[in-house]
């Protein structure tokens, strides 16, 4: 089963912010909050979240990823919303809140606001010497209900900050994320950046629609691996096939663009690219 860890508490604020951070943690542990993650807990199931009456409807919302070692799927729907429990920044695959197939990729959870700068620079993970902890988490699920993906370390950092309705949260992340999935050690780790910029307690589609996993990742699998290897639900194949469900992050090591690599087998970098994802999805 791939599970995920989820919630770090702040207790920068004394006893009272303590209180209020465990009870939003129990809560996101036990609810998923759309997609949940994190750092050191046992596993935590997404469900679809609905939407709330006072959202609104927005296009201008953005998240994307800028840098990518792991193989990310692209969101085409993202949210941002405010709760007594804190800020939930949600990139998901979906139609709308409701969609009963609603899959995170990507959250970002603020579980004190009041710890927040419009101009902070915050460390994810593990506390480590720099910058303060940041006051919630950052999780990968990669459209999956749950996985075990760690964000072990890195930044977050914010140029817009705002806990009321309609005010602006943006800012940037560089986080180093753990394999759980990866049975050697030390495990493997990947660097997952990415730019966020959310209008608080908006909801909507990512424009210009994106495709989730680039139909030549299909096609690719098809001509190089499918002869030898299963892939998850997409090629349940019988009789000990090596399967590659969850391990696009392995390419790395097996293929440099344009050169032979496992088996002989030549791609070009956004053959790489794509075949990590549909890997990683599946």
């Amino acid at each position: 089963m791939k599970t995920r860890n989820d919630n770090r508490l702040n207790t920068q604020n004394g006893s009272r912010s303590m209180f209020k951070l465990c009870a939003a943690a129990l809560f996101l542990f036990q609810a998923g909050c759309g997609g949940g993650g994190g750092s050191s807990s046992p596993s935590v199931t997404a469900v679809a979240p609905a939407t709330p009456a006072a959202q609104v409807q927005s296009s201008s919302n953005a998240f994307k990823v800028v840098s990518d070692d792991y193989g990310v799927e692209q969101a085409t729907y993202l949210s941002a919303t405010k709760s007594d429990l804190g800020i939930i920044l949600r990139a998901a695959v979906a139609s709308s809140m409701t969609d009963p197939d609603f899959r995170t990729v990507a959250r970002i959870d603020i579980l004190d606001p009041q710890a927040v700068s419009a101009s902070g620079v915050y460390s994810l993970g593990a506390a480590t010497p720099g910058p303060a902890p940041f006051a919630g988490s950052l999780y990968i699920f990669n459209g999956h209900q749950s996985t075990l993906l760690r964000t072990i370390g890195g930044t977050i950092s914010f140029t817009a900050f705002g806990a009321d309705s309609g005010n602006k949260v943006s800012g940037s992340f560089s986080a180093i994320v753990e394999d759980g999935n990866d049975n050697a050690l030390p495990k493997a780790t990947y660097t997952v950046a990415g730019t966020f910029d959310y209008a608080l307690e908006s909801v909507g589609p990512v424009l210009p629609a994106a495709a989730p996993v680039a139909p030549n990742a299909a096609v690719q699998y098809q001509a190089n691996c499918a002869s030898c290897h299963a892939l998850g639900t997409l090629d349940p194949t019988a009789n000990g096939a090596p399967e590659l469900a969850l391990k696009g992050g392995e390419m790395n090591g097996r293929f440099t663009a344009d050169l032979p690599g496992h088996q002989g087998i030549t791609l070009a970098a956004t053959d790489i690219t794509d075949l990590k994802v549909l890997l990683n999805v599946n």
